[in-house]
């Protein structure tokens, strides 16, 4: 099988980590979780088990404006139905397969927890925040600045994207394009009714299987530059190598669901997404 569910690995790793007596924080524990969802082998769940659980995922992330307007009752029902879609996951080192490259839509982007979205607003600041809701990792249940109003206070680019009449958000993409080691995502948006964009241009390269407990499923990524087109104007290049003592914005992402059209990933700030393949 390819999903590990058991208690014990969990627990061994948290001792290691923390302590018998100290609990992890929510997105060290996104991060075991990912290492207990992931084997060496693929799942064996049947092909009609996976259309249905794939189906039940895509229903449940429909009408919610890929993730931003899910309520704490959908995303609770989102991430249990992930999960166990992530047990049946058809493809073993899902980072070294060809299946990973391709031209990707966000379907949904969240937090795993409330916690994790609020620990990763606290640590990434003003810039990490704009990178992160721009990639399509952003969250749906935290605020930008600590201790605010989930229900007042949004991160720069969900507040622009949700600005009706102003700015139409047209959805966000990931391209990945692993031989070349190269990324893309990419916001598009109407902004008074003339199609723009936001590109995230970065390098990406597998990291080594022995750092995800022996399966190839982490893709290391660093953002060079941003691009931004607004109606006839530009494309304005911004480089962000200045950013993070002159490396750039880095992460990193486990695929933990792969096949033909559909992918699953967590991220190293506690976020999930959920991407459909377009080519």
């Amino acid at each position: 099988m390819y999903a590990f569910r058991t208690i014990t690995p969990r627990i061994c790793l948290s001792k290691v980590l923390h302590g018998a007596d100290k609990p992890a924080s929510s997105v060290e524990r996104s991060k075991l979780r990912t290492v207990c969802i992931g084997g060496s082998k693929p799942d064996k769940a049947s092909p009609s088990a996976r259309k249905d659980q794939k189906q039940k995922v895509l229903k449940l992330v429909a009408g919610t404006n890929r993730g931003k307007d899910a309520s704490p009752e959908q995303v609770t029902e989102i991430i249990s139905a992930i999960e166990e879609l992530e047990g049946m996951n058809p493809t073993a080192s899902p980072a070294s397969s060809p299946l990973v490259s391709g031209q990707w839509s966000l379907l949904y982007t969240g937090a795993a927890s409330k916690e994790a979205a609020e620990e990763r607003a606290q640590k990434e600041g003003v810039i990490g925040s704009a990178v992160t809701e721009l990639t399509g990792s952003s969250n749906n249940s935290a605020p930008l600045l600590p201790g605010g109003d989930p229900t007042k206070a949004k991160p720069l680019g969900r507040t622009l994207t949700t600005q009706s009449g102003i700015i139409n958000n047209k959805g966000n993409f990931q391209d990945i394009m692993a031989d070349d080691g190269r990324v893309e995502n990419r916001a598009e948006f109407d902004i008074f009714g003339a199609a723009s964009e936001v590109k995230i241009l970065g390098r990406c390269e597998q990291v080594s299987a022995e750092e995800t407990g022996g399966e190839a499923r982490r893709i290391a990524v660093t953002f060079e530059s941003v691009q931004i087109k607004l109606g006839s104007l530009g494309p304005l290049s911004i480089p962000l190598k200045w950013a993070n003592g002159g490396k750039g914005p880095q992460g990193w992402v486990d695929t933990t669901y792969l096949d033909e059209d559909f992918r699953i990933g967590r991220g190293d700030k506690g976020s999930i997404f959920v991407a459909a393949r377009r080519s």
